[in-house]
């Protein structure tokens, strides 16, 4: 069925970001050449007023035709779906396209929370994948061994999934539990998993205040503040006043000041290399050995 842009929603609560810059501009031209190729899927609902459709699959496809100059596109219409099985289809088509190492952390979250509810049902999963495979296979002319690679694809991708220890699942499976706020900051690198995994134990009012106060701040989350504000929140005493002064209150104590001798870094330098940007590299190089460190916890 071809169905204009503007009676299609997206789907409520996204958990993938759409493409930016050289990809989405990529896709726009391609469009423009070629057209959409591959029908968006879709889901019949009566509770919207503005809508007739809701996507499951085709964000970026859709995107990427309004900027193109399209008005609508053919659409696969889905009827009687529960919103678990929708959800399933959201997800399906994003792992199709890309590996599950380059999701971003909400959206590794997104996937892990859903393949371990109670609501995920691994047969159902299959026929999506199944109905997934056997559309890309078509719209590309090819309608058996495009299903052959997307399978190869499906299972490289899980089998990346699962080398994440239990510990590391847990914690994805909390940072699902976030703020759409905190979830932003997680992925811009201002909230690390473990502050996060913190907060995601805080009711949503508290996760909204705590947001407000980061961003009227401009402040990075320490681990021992969010720590803090977890244990408060488990008190009963979590409240704007505190957490404003976990953010501010200064820090009790202070680290020794160290002498790092020349021949630690001189390797590194040039012997005319200003001593702010030396000190600029050790500064990124302790970022990235702690956020490495950290994302192998």
């Amino acid at each position: 069925m071809f169905l204009s842009f503007n009676r299609l929603r997206q789907f409520q609560g996204h958990p993938f970001r759409l493409y930016t810059g050289e990809r989405l501009a990529d896709m726009v031209e391609s469009i423009r050449q070629n057209g959409i190729l591959m029908p968006l899927i879709v889901r019949h609902i009566t509770e919207d007023a503005d809508y007739d459709y809701e996507l499951l699959s085709g964000h970026n496809r859709m995107n990427a035709g309004k900027l193109a100059g399209l008005e609508g596109a053919w659409c696969l219409v889905k009827e009687g779906l529960s919103s678990s099985e929708a959800l399933m289809y959201v997800i399906e088509t994003n792992l199709l396209q890309r590996s599950f190492t380059d999701l971003l952390p909400s959206e590794k979250a997104a996937v892990l929370a859903m393949r371990y509810s109670e609501m995920f049902s691994q047969g159902k999963r299959n026929d999506i994948l199944e109905e997934l495979q056997q559309l890309e296979a078509g719209s590309s002319g090819n309608t058996t061994c495009g299903i052959e690679f997307h399978r190869s694809r499906s299972r490289d991708t899980l089998g990346r999934e699962y080398t994440l220890t239990g510990r590391q699942i847990a914690k994805y499976v909390s940072l699902d539990r976030l703020a759409d706020s905190l979830k932003m900051k997680l992925d811009a690198g201002e909230l690390t998993i473990n502050s996060g995994v913190a907060l995601s134990y805080l009711d949503g009012p508290s996760q909204s205040s705590v947001a407000a106060a980061l961003e009227q701040y401009g402040k990075k989350l320490t681990d021992a503040q969010a720590a803090e504000l977890r244990t408060l929140a488990g008190s009963g005493t979590l409240t704007v006043p505190a957490i404003l002064d976990v953010l501010t209150r200064s820090k009790g104590g202070s680290l020794k000041s160290i002498h790092i001798k020349p021949a630690v870094y001189a390797p590194y330098f040039a012997s005319d290399t200003p001593r702010e940007e030396i000190e600029q590299v050790i500064r990124k190089a302790l970022s990235l050995y702690f956020s490495q460190r950290e994302e192998s916890a």
